[in-house]
């Protein structure tokens, strides 16, 4: 195998690339979506609308079980893949440009989600407040929202954490590294700057592709609790460890990840 060459712009402009590597579990994870809203919303098919959808492995996923699914992310070359994706698979989807911290979209829905860890894009108190308030407004009357992203097992961990993994699709083997930048920890704000890197290999050849770091908040669970009754717009019905109702997220749970299912109040 020759030695990686490198591939520049950032992993968003490679969706195929992040799709494969972000590939896993989809199915248990729509499964568990699906579980929530037979239990608190119903039984028959929802509007679904997908917050920073990325390459859009939920959101393909919940329209070929026959869920009106609308998204938006802040990339447009995820956009276009997501789209691309849909009409190859004669899905019926909505999916465009836009942004979670100034969310314009319209329609009224039964479930929103915004996973991945893209919740820790809203920096501040004020944008999780507006966005929980907007995200609402969007929702029918006991409508829900899903949530997941990172937290500490540890409080050493804050700001240092590295992850990988790797997924084939085919012929194409894509290794991703979740890297945290220790040096860019900023205590007062809650933020640090991480960054994804993905290397490729695919037709006998191996290539790098490094994403720009990004800064993001640290959320930890009481102070999302908090910020939820603060809202006045939701109210919490379940904490999770994984997509999973059976494994609620207790301090011995050395989960990575936090999931929480949130309902709109009355």
């Amino acid at each position: 195998m020759t030695q990686p060459d490198a591939l520049t712009g950032g992993v968003y402009r490679y969706p195929r690339y992040y799709a494969i590597g972000y590939q896993w579990n989809t199915e248990a994870e729509c499964d568990f979506l699906e579980a929530c809203l037979a239990k608190h919303v119903g039984p028959e098919p929802a509007a679904v609308l997908d917050i920073g959808c990325g390459a859009g492995r939920h959101l393909l996923e919940l329209a070929r079980r026959g869920h009106r699914v609308t998204g938006f992310d802040l990339r447009p070359e995820m956009v276009e893949f997501v789209n691309a994706e849909a009409r190859n698979a004669e899905l019926q989807v909505s999916v465009s440009v836009g942004d979670l911290r100034r969310m314009a979209v319209e329609g009224t829905y039964g479930l929103a989600i915004c996973l991945m860890d893209t919740f820790r894009y809203l920096l501040t108190n004020d944008e999780i407040l507006r966005h929980l308030e907007c995200v609402a407004s969007h929702l029918q009357p006991g409508g829900l929202y899903v949530t997941d992203f990172w937290v500490p097992r540890r409080w050493d961990q804050i700001g240092s954490e590295v992850y990988q993994w790797e997924q084939t699709r085919g012929t194409t083997t894509v290794r991703v590294f979740y890297v945290q930048h220790p040096d860019s920890v900023d205590p007062v704000s809650q933020t640090f700057e991480d960054e994804l890197v993905l290397t490729v290999e695919e037709d006998g050849a191996s290539r790098d592709i490094h994403g720009e770091r990004t800064r993001t908040r640290l959320i930890m669970p009481q102070e999302f609790d908090a910020l939820i009754q603060a809202s006045g717009a939701f109210e919490i019905i379940g904490r999770f460890s994984d997509f999973d109702e059976s494994r609620p997220l207790e301090s011995d749970s050395q989960s990575w990840r936090m999931v929480s299912l949130l309902r709109k109040r009355p």
